[in-house]
């Protein structure tokens, strides 16, 4: 043999002459070839004014000097240009790209395309990973796509997979490094999307149930147009949230306590269908005021035990009532703020009874039936019990019973359940002189 078998360095042969030529050709191709550095991968000409030494990867097209010598590696040497043709694993540092390139047979390619990087390593690309961000990218876009050179089979996933239903999965979209939207598992198996005007407050947009599918949009659907909050009625089961089957006066009205047991208020009289009707049971709940004490005292009523027995949600309420004091139905108005003096309803036993949750509704769609006796009658509803913002009906002008439906928005919360209070109130117009019996606010809707 003349040359080895990788480098081609040329061999001093036996009774050669001018031997020193032969060493000096191998000395140079080492010094080519050892320690390779070039100054790019795909230069297609030559550079005008090279120095001693300098090395390129000439390009697959390449032009002038260098054509027929694509993908060699091009050396200025003794004022003219070596060429060198690379085998199949050869390995160069390209100075223009800060990376090693590796020949692999027809073409010099990245070395990191075919290195594996082993468990536990840490990868930064254009920036330096740490022990959290393990693999940590820099760059203007990111591209992931579908295997067409091993060939793969034309799909793409990615995978994030969290230890349990109560860790994280997601997402994590920031501006300057604070966090503005969250997407994906977060807390537990549902999908979601949250946003944030801070990094600190969340708000839930958009939550898809992992059971069922369905999505739900606790912030609301805001309409494009007028930027106002949609609305949706839920149809709801028939029931009564009010209802009085009992000629009374109008509200507020006051009664009498005889004696208190336990969660029970007796009353003087027969009475208790005036202010909680049985059809209520399970319902609504009402919230009554022992005005005898100073300041005012209030319990929630949520049954009606006898005919002159009313039962209240919360016993500790009332340990401090007592016979002979005065309770009144329809808020009182010790400071002068609250001159409607309407009564408070709560329908959170309605719909944990019909749909095994409680929420705030925004609003309330029901049909209202009034009657009088010897004359005309009112019952309106509020939403808050402000100035100006009961909407009702009368009955007729000979107090004949009058049905209407009526829709009524809610904003107040319940002091006793995550549901959002209705203020109803009773009134007696000239000529009347008491409410009908059998008079109602029959629910046939909600609004969300």
């Amino acid at each position: 043999m003349e040359n080895t078998a990788n480098l081609k360095l040329p061999y001093i042969l036996p009774s050669q002459a001018q031997k020193h030529v032969t060493h000096n050709e191998a000395l140079r191709a080492l010094d080519a070839l050892v320690q390779l550095s070039v100054v790019g991968r795909d230069t297609a000409v030559p550079p005008g004014e090279p120095r001693e030494g300098e090395r390129h990867i000439v390009s697959g097209q390449p032009q002038e000097g260098w054509s027929g010598h694509a993908h060699e590696i091009a050396v200025f040497q003794d004022g003219g240009w070596t060429f060198y043709a690379p085998l199949p694993g050869w390995v160069a540092f390209v100075l223009a790209e800060n990376l090693l390139a590796v020949f692999d047979g027809a073409q010099w390619v990245p070395f990191s395309s075919g290195e594996t990087v082993e468990a536990g390593d840490k990868l930064g690309v254009n920036t330096e990973a740490d022990d959290t961000n393990r693999l940590a990218v820099k760059s203007d876009a990111v591209l992931f796509s579908h295997d067409d050179v091993t060939p793969g089979t034309g799909d793409i996933h990615t995978t994030l997979n969290k230890a349990a239903a109560g860790r994280d999965a997601g997402l994590v979209f920031q501006t300057g490094w604070s966090t503005r939207a969250l997407s994906g598992l977060l807390g537990d198996d549902d999908w979601k999307v949250k946003v944030s005007p801070d990094g600190h407050a969340f708000f839930d947009g958009i939550v898809v149930d992992k059971d069922d599918g369905t999505a739900k949009f606790p912030s609301g659907v805001r309409d494009a147009s007028s930027g106002q909050l949609t609305t949706s009625l839920i149809p709801a089961v028939v029931k009564d949230i009010w209802r009085i089957n009992a000629e009374t006066a109008g509200t507020p009205r006051t009664y009498t306590i005889a004696t208190v047991k336990d969660s029970v208020l007796f009353l003087r009289g027969n009475q208790a269908e005036e202010i909680f009707s049985s059809d209520m049971r399970n319902v609504s709940m009402v919230r009554i005021w022992n005005i005898s004490k100073s300041p005012a005292q209030a319990a929630w009523v949520n049954w009606n035990n006898a005919a002159n027995q009313i039962n209240v949600a919360n016993a500790a309420d009332i340990a401090s009532w007592g016979a002979g004091e005065t309770i009144q139905l329809g808020d009182p108005n010790p400071t002068g703020d609250n001159t409607l003096e309407m009564i408070a309803l709560d329908i959170s036993n309605y719909m944990y009874n019909n749909y095994g949750r409680v929420w705030r509704q925004r609003g309330l769609l029901f049909s209202n039936s009034i009657g009088g006796v010897d004359g005309p009658v009112r019952l309106d509803y509020s939403g808050s019990a402000a100035q100006g913002t009961p909407v009702g009906s009368y009955s007729n002008g000979d107090g004949s019973k009058q049905d209407v439906t009526l829709s009524v928005f809610t904003n107040k919360k319940s002091p006793v359940s995550d549901s959002n209070l209705l203020f109803v109130r009773e009134m007696l117009r000239p000529g009347a002189t008491a409410l009908g019996a059998g008079r109602w606010a029959r629910l046939i809707g909600i609004y969300v």
